[in-house]
């Protein structure tokens, strides 16, 4: 007799195939479920999958050179059009960075297509010598031509995304190609170069001074010039950033050529940066931008004055800014009820995925009416929790006040006698410190990123334990008799000296809370050469007084009554920034410091103060969503 039938072998059949298919959907509900852990390798796919997105990964494009750039397309499966493009460059490994992805397919199961490029000399792409962002214009128009050229595509290009993604945005939108139809750059002000006298490079440069602690955490992660990079060492992040000369840093950890070498020996005025495509004095921006930045960036103030170069170049040209509170592309992040530093911020949730969908729905698509309700600068005020909106930046009715410095001589620390003041002292007086570069005022909070140390905070921190040195001269007000909201650029007029032919000068404007809690407003350097301009270094005479201004990037803050305005002033914020060694020489090649005595003078005819816009409620105007 058969062991089975025909009729129980079928019906066996169906069994498994049920339970087969039980499982498959069981194991397919608890990766979609478990999604967000998995690796993007495994979570792209599922997502694509289930929105309908379907994605080529060997679109090669070639530059004008013969190199061959790696790219991942993802569209609509459903597409019964022409779409619409949305270009995203990236030097991160465009098959595994969640900074591409998740927004490539976001836009994509909205109707757009989206190509997601490997920058040349990077993981997919060829090249050799990368150095950012070089070759980043002419490969970003071969590029969109070969965009346009395509069967799908309707001939309209968006660019989007933050940080070095928002940077190579700029690069592109500097050659002004007719079908970059708009763009969404986000903490992308690294993308201006010696527009404006700026000489940011990369977002990191800061009156000159490196910003030692991001550019070490970046460029030793992504900066070798050859893939794939030789394997690191242990080794520990503070020790080091303290390593001399600062051209050997990344050296003693990172075999093999590194563009860190380009960025910390090449002058600032040089002519061989304007071959790095970031955005020159010479240029006009002209694509429809929508800036996004936050308060706690450092690339802040230069993303303002890629906003400004924008205007300049036409005031037709559609232009939206976003500034948020948060650290360096972080904005998505800040909600209701969300710690920021030391702070507590609420009600800074905006509804972004909308603002990108309107943007470039209006300017690739014609379909709405943009953000044109929006006014053009909408700004989140920290200490107010409120948003706020202005048609110029800064806002019109915002009107500038000066607060003097005054002392008899020992502001130094905050025990010391400085004091803050809305009128100059008839006194003159002067305040000294030694500035010694084996003994840096240490870095709390502030705007840095991306160092890869957690121990490094950035953001609003209280400053109390470090206004405990004498290195740090401080300027407090009496207690405000009524709130004091700050709106636009802050800057520090300083009447100084040296004992050095060079030096660096820090200022820290700091909101001080009535149990003690010093929280940094904003702060800013200068390397005294460039007190004329970057392209004008001139080197000290020692001890002989001059004047200089250091911009300590913008800001919308209110400080609540009872509350005191602090100004610090030092000539050190390590790691965040590299130390001067007050030699007079390049800096970047040396091991040897000497002690610096420096000197601000205040009062009679040589006023030093702080400078800032004031906005009162009367012209205070909400910001729409």
């Amino acid at each position: 007799m058969p062991l089975s039938s025909p009729l129980s072998s079928r019906w066996g059949l169906l069994v498994w195939l049920g339970a087969a298919s039980l499982m498959l959907l069981a194991v397919s509900l608890l990766l979609w479920r478990y999604r967000d852990r998995l690796p993007e390798s495994i979570q792209v796919p599922l997502r694509a999958q289930w929105w309908g997105v379907q994605i080529d990964d060997g679109v090669r494009i070639r530059a004008d050179d013969g190199t061959e750039l790696m790219a991942t397309l993802f569209r609509p499966r459903q597409a019964a059009a022409t779409l619409p493009t949305i270009f995203v460059r990236m030097p991160y490994d465009r098959q595994a960075s969640a900074d591409g992805l998740g927004y490539a397919l976001f836009f994509a199961r909205h109707g757009y297509a989206v190509l997601v490029q490997d920058v040349r000399g990077t993981f997919g792409s060829q090249g050799d010598d990368f150095v950012p962002w070089r070759h980043a214009t002419g490969d970003g128009v071969t590029s969109v031509n070969w965009i346009v050229e395509q069967p799908w595509s309707n001939g309209k290009v968006g660019t989007f995304g933050c940080s070095a993604l928002g940077e190579l945005q700029f690069a592109l939108a500097r050659a002004n190609h007719p079908a970059h139809a708009a763009m969404i750059a986000s903490g992308a002000g690294g993308g201006i170069g010696s527009a404006g006298d700026r000489h940011g490079y990369f977002g990191l440069f800061e009156g000159g001074v490196f910003q030692l602690a991001s550019g070490f955490g970046w460029f030793v992660e992504h900066g070798a010039k050859t893939r794939p990079a030789p394997p690191m060492a242990a080794f520990d992040r503070a020790t080091a950033l303290r390593t001399l000369p600062l051209r050997d840093v990344i050296k003693r950890v990172q075999p093999g050529a590194n563009a860190f070498d380009d960025f910390v020996s090449m002058p600032l005025s040089d002519p061989r940066w304007d071959a790095l495509d970031y955005v020159l004095r010479t240029d006009r921006l002209q694509t429809p931008a929508l800036i996004i930045n936050t308060w706690g960036d450092q690339t802040l103030a230069d993303s303002l004055a890629l906003a400004h170069l924008v205007e300049a170049t036409d005031e037709a040209t559609p232009l939206r800014v976003i500034l948020a509170p948060g650290d360096h592309c972080r904005h998505e992040e800040m909600g209701d009820d969300t710690r920021w530093g030391d702070l507590m911020v609420r009600h800074a949730e905006r509804p972004y995925s909308d603002w990108y969908l309107r943007w470039f729905d209006y300017w690739l698509r014609g379909q709405g009416n943009g953000l044109n309700a929006l006014p053009a600068f909408q700004f989140f005020v920290v200490g107010e929790n409120r948003w706020l909106g202005s048609q110029r930046w800064p806002p019109v009715a915002a009107r500038a006040q000066r607060w003097y410095l005054a002392s008899a001589g020992g502001a130094n620390s905050g025990s010391g006698d400085g004091v803050l003041q809305q009128q100059p002292s008839a006194t003159s007086a002067v305040d000294s410190y030694r500035y010694d570069p084996e003994d840096p005022v240490p870095t709390r909070g502030g705007p840095v990123c991306c160092t890869g140390d957690a121990a490094i905070r950035s953001g609003p921190v209280d400053q109390r334990d470090v206004e405990q040195r004498d290195d740090v001269l401080v300027y407090t007000s009496e207690p405000l008799t009524a709130p004091l909201r700050l709106v636009g650029p802050l800057r520090a007029h300083l009447v100084v000296s040296s004992s050095a032919r060079d030096t660096d000068f820090v200022a820290r404007l700091v909101d001080v809370w009535p149990d003690g809690r010093a929280i940094n407003i904003q702060e800013g350097a200068l390397r005294a050469r460039y007190r004329n301009g970057i392209a004008k270094p001139q080197l000290l005479t020692p001890d002989e007084a001059t004047t200089l201004v250091i911009e300590m990037r913008d800001i919308a803050w209110r400080l609540a009554k009872g509350h005191r305005l602090r100004l610090d002033i030092s000539s050190s914020n390590f790691p965040r920034l590299e130390r001067n060694l007050n030699t007079g020489g390049s800096n970047f090649d040396e091991s040897k410091g000497v002690i610096a005595i420096n000197r601000v003078f205040h009062g009679a005819e040589q006023y030093s103060y702080v400078e800032f816009s004031v906005l009162d409620d009367r012209n205070a105007i909400n910001a729409p969503l």
